[in-house]
């Protein structure tokens, strides 16, 4: 039977007899015009706060919205309000860093991608120049917790909670921070891009760091060095007359560099005074002239991790002094690599205390002058780093020495990484301690 409610007619169909609003009808629109107010009204009372972004509604970048910078759960979605505070937040952050960490390099940013293309709307920064790139990275990720720097201050509390920031390198060597899954920054090191790969790596089990002092008087022992089979990280001079060509070399060759910076030794047991070189640090210097030392040192070399300390028994042994330099050094990426001149050292104690990445010498290579020896001192290293998961080994560019780089074979097949790759997990893991601590 047809059925005249369901089909309806040209007298009798929603619009009822003569054209008016049947009862059902009214009372469905009211319904709908109810629910749309509704929504309008939320939206405006909220701005928006309870929108998730693209990762948190299980986009592309969802897995990377599950995990931080830090290794801590991801809150809940940011609003977009937040989202901009939090973006003009780290736009800060970055443009405060770039100068403290590279210095001496060039960068610029570049034109932002169109609205509808992937990663819409992220800063790209292309770099250049005179640069250890490692340094931007360890600074801004010392730097990325929302409850250590004013560059946040203006999201609320539940919005500096819920900010995720990520910070790692990709397997084509390029710098990213991603904000609760979306990209934010990225940073392009042209002609780099080899040595930062390295960086996307995870570390291995095991793995010795090899670093050599007292390079750049001349470039034979660095070239003899850098033709290698395994990195060697090149520590130079802050003022001899080939410093700037050995680290010129290390980076044409993917090698990293510290610089070998001179510091205050104890007197000798005949009361002599060693001398430490030019560019020395004391121990009883006021913060005006250690900076007044420390900063053309440390621009000697602008592609240089960090530093590791030449004699320096007297300064390293104090805490003030090690305090003092690595309250110099905090905020600009560097590595402190203490060489344990002395079993008192404070450097390694006071560098962490200043946030910095710090790691001590296991083992010197040559202590005795003879290839023997140093065989023996590169085996006792990499059963360290087996042992403890790593070691640095230091030894010195003494024709002994480079006979026995080159001759040497680890039965166990230790791997020998960039110091860079080290410095990286350290930063992180740091990072990941020091989030939890708070």
């Amino acid at each position: 039977m047809y059925d005249k409610e369901r089909n309806g007619s040209p007298l009798t169909g929603p619009l009822g007899s003569g054209g008016g609003l049947r009862a059902s009808s009214r009372l469905g629109l009211g319904g709908l015009v109810w629910l749309l107010c509704s929504l309008v009204f939320s939206l405006w009372l909220g701005d928006g706060l309870n929108v998730p972004d693209v990762a948190e509604r299980g986009g592309p970048a969802a897995s990377d919205a599950r995990i931080d910078a830090v290794g801590r759960q991801a809150a809940p979605p940011m609003g977009e309000r937040e989202a901009r505070l939090a973006l003009a937040g780290l736009d800060a952050l970055v443009i405060r860093t770039l100068p403290q960490a590279l210095p001496f390099a060039r960068w610029r940013r570049e034109e932002e991608l169109p609205p509808g293309v992937a990663d819409a709307g992220a800063r790209r920064y292309r770099i250049t120049g005179r640069c250890a790139p490692l340094r931007l990275a360890v600074a801004l990720l010392e730097k990325l917790h929302p409850a250590t720097t004013s560059d946040f201050s203006a999201l609320s509390a539940a919005g500096r909670d819920a900010l995720r920031p990520r910070l790692a390198w990709t397997d084509e060597g390029v710098l990213e921070i991603r904000l609760n899954g979306r990209l934010s920054h990225s940073f392009y090191f042209p002609g780099r891009e080899r040595e930062l790969a390295d960086l996307a790596r995870p570390m291995p089990t095991a793995a010795l760091v090899l670093v050599i002092d007292d390079l750049g008087r001349s470039l034979e022992a660095a070239e003899a060095l850098a033709a290698l089979p395994f990195p060697v990280t090149l520590a130079v001079w802050p003022l001899a007359p080939k410093t700037g060509a050995t680290a010129a070399l290390a980076g044409q060759m993917g090698l990293d560099c510290l610089v070998h910076l001179p510091m205050e030794p104890l007197p000798r047991a005949d009361g002599s005074r060693p001398k430490p070189g030019p560019g020395a640090l004391f121990a009883d210097m006021s913060p005006q002239a250690l900076a007044a030392v420390l900063e053309p040192d440390l621009a000697a070399a602008p592609t240089a991790l960090g530093l590791n300390n030449h004699m320096g028994s007297r300064f390293t042994g104090s805490a003030s002094a090690s305090r003092l330099l690595c309250a110099q050094l905090a905020g600009r990426g560097f590595v402190v690599l203490d060489s344990l001149t002395q079993p008192h050292s404070r450097l390694a104690e006071a560098a962490r205390a200043a946030g910095l990445v710090s790691v001590s010498r296991a083992v010197f290579l040559d202590t005795r002058r003879e290839s023997s020896a140093v065989l023996a001192a590169l085996d006792a290293a990499a059963a360290r780093a087996r042992s403890a998961g790593f070691a640095v080994a230091i030894g010195h560019p003494y024709p002994e020495t480079l006979s026995a780089l080159r001759r040497w074979q680890d039965k166990a097949a230790t791997p020998v990484v960039p110091l860079r790759r080290l410095v990286w997990h350290l930063a992180q893991r740091q990072a990941a301690r020091d989030a939890r601590g708070r």
